[in-house]
């Protein structure tokens, strides 16, 4: 009998396989229902991004969804019974898929695999038919392109039963320890949220032309055995005057709460959480008033900063170590600071007042770097501001891109090691310029002489992260005595080991390898759940001696 006294601990964490940024083209040919003067702006964002994970890649598909606003070239009624007057601006909505392979060796079937998306540029040429002999037919057909930048992460769940203490009453043993600083991942599940709204229109509305929906603004509170998860349902619904036939546009923002449901969380822990818009109708209940409903995704994970020793090695007379491999990615720091961007924007008319800002701020993964001691990360701002026309009182869009750069310190951070960031917009100011008293009566506006001064507040997160390989121990016993294990464990004539889970594994399999049955798997390891194994993870095998009869 041994008279070791082996503290154990079960390890859950990811280990991250790789990661990679590639860019990519996507072309595509766009109707306008009018002859189009000129692209006025274009807000762009991607949307319902999926990934697949493959032998040494990863495939990372999704939506490019475009608001262009377009200039009208003519009078014309469009065959959905709109009006457009020359000169004025309008709003077409375009969705176009894509979908990238994104290299990243080892990255198996079974990886989990996360992809982020980011615009980097859109242009358009007008194509102009040569054999077409009236240019003014319809439609304008205009060739887009637009440029992504797609990042893609592998990694693993691990899960591992460590050496955390070994003693005992008659023995010197000698105890090797390393502290590892790692996110044990305690569970990750998805929910759906209904948001209903009853919404009042100032004009008379002949038909709704077009919803684009999108959550901004998410937050999430680890509670008990559950996560609450908080964000803004922001909408732009355009719509139809029914005396005009003109489209109109207005912007409505909802907030919503949700919960999601995940067995272990505490607060105090970390959590993460995404929410995306699955559907949005709307039902109109008389001219001027509607019904809203949206059906929204909702996705949190939480996990737990663990500081904790493990076992490397135990040297004493008289003493075997079991071994294994565990890999992880070792929390090397964070750290929070703010980005201040500072910009003049010019818009074509004299502005009245802002009415709402809008915004996406996407890290630039392919330019961002880490060095000693600090990373340096460069981003983009995009920002939609909606404005009020200071001689119409017409609400009028501009969208302005801008990039910043932002140096956060994070002391032990190297070149060669990984991280996370994000960035959110936590204010802005905007000082506007002093128009004459005239300016509505002037022949020519010019723009440059009347810039707004803008200041965006940005507040970056970044994590640093270091792969590490480490040797553990797994299990400690005396030499000729097997480990200790309960006398119903195992029925005579069998010796346990612990098998780890690879990609492919199966009860089924192991089993037959194993010589037993994967009743006896389930018996021996109750917290098994034989649909949910998980790469890395141990489990108990009771071996018989030689082959079954």
């Amino acid at each position: 009998m041994s008279n070791l006294d082996v503290v154990k601990r079960l390890l859950k964490v990811q280990n991250v396989i790789g990661e990679n940024a590639v860019q990519d083209t996507v072309e595509n040919e766009i109707e306008f229902p009018v002859q189009v003067k000129k692209i006025w702006d274009t807000d762009a964002e991607i949307r319902a991004v999926t990934t697949k994970p493959m032998e040494d890649r990863v495939i990372v598909e999704g939506t490019i969804h475009k608001q262009i606003y377009f200039v009208a070239a003519e009078d014309t009624i469009a065959d959905d019974g709109v009006e457009y007057q020359e000169g004025e601006v309008y709003e077409l909505s375009i969705d176009e898929t894509f979908a990238v392979s994104v290299p990243i060796p080892g990255t198996t079937k079974a990886s989990q695999v996360f992809a982020d998306v980011r615009i980097e540029a859109i242009d358009y040429d007008d194509i102009v038919d040569p054999q077409q002999d009236d240019p003014a037919v319809l439609p304008d057909v205009w060739k887009q392109t637009v440029v992504l930048e797609v990042f893609a992460k592998a990694t693993e769940t691990v899960q591992m039963e460590v050496v955390v203490d070994v003693t005992s009453p008659d023995k010197e043993l000698d105890v090797i320890k390393e502290l590892l600083k790692v996110q044990s991942v305690v569970g990750e599940d998805e929910t759906q949220a209904t948001v209903e709204h009853d919404l009042t229109f100032p004009r008379n509305v002949k038909k709704i032309k077009d919803v684009d929906a999108k959550v901004i603004n998410v937050s999430a509170e680890v509670g008990q055995n559950n996560v609450i998860v908080e964000g803004t349902l922001h909408k732009q619904i355009f719509y139809v005057e029914q005396d005009t036939n003109r489209v109109y546009e207005m912007s409505v923002d909802e907030t919503f709460r949700t919960v999601v449901s995940i067995a272990g969380a505490e607060p105090g822990m970390n959590a993460d959480a995404m929410a995306e818009v699955v559907n949005v109708s709307i039902d109109l209940t008389s001219d001027t008033t509607a019904k809203q409903q949206a059906v929204l995704s909702v996705f949190a994970k939480v996990t737990e900063d663990l500081q904790i020793e493990v076992v490397t090695d135990v040297i004493g007379e008289g003493i075997e170590v079991d071994k294994d491999l565990l890999r992880v990615e070792s929390v090397v720091g964070e750290n929070e600071d703010q980005a201040t961007v500072k910009n003049d924007i010019f818009f074509d008319v004299p502005v009245k007042k802002i009415v709402e800002t809008t915004d996406t701020v996407k890290i630039n993964r392919m330019t961002s770097r880490i060095a000693e001691d600090k990373v340096v990360l460069e981003g983009d701002l995009h920002k939609q501001i909606f404005y009020v026309d200071l001689c119409t009182d017409a609400v009028l869009e501009q969208s302005v891109d801008e990039t910043f750069t932002a140096v956060i310190k994070v002391p032990g951070a190297m070149p060669g090691m990984s991280f996370d960031a994000k960035a959110r917009v936590e204010d802005f100011l905007y000082d506007a310029p002093d128009y004459p008293d005239n300016v509505c009566e002037l022949e020519e506006f010019n723009p440059e002489d009347f810039p707004w001064k803008q200041t965006a507040i940005v507040a970056v997160f970044v994590k640093v992260t270091e792969a590490v390989q480490l040797d553990v121990v797994v299990d400690v016993f005396e030499t000729g005595v097997q480990p200790t294990v309960a006398p119903t464990e195992c029925p005579p004539g069998t010796t346990i080991t612990f098998v780890t889970i690879k990609a492919g594994d199966t009860l089924f399999k192991i089993a037959k390898k194993h010589n037993t049955t994967v009743e006896a798997l389930l018996e021996l390891n109750p917290d098994v759940d034989p649909k949910n194994l998980q790469i890395g993870q141990q489990i108990k095998v009771c071996s018989i001696v030689g082959p079954k009869g």
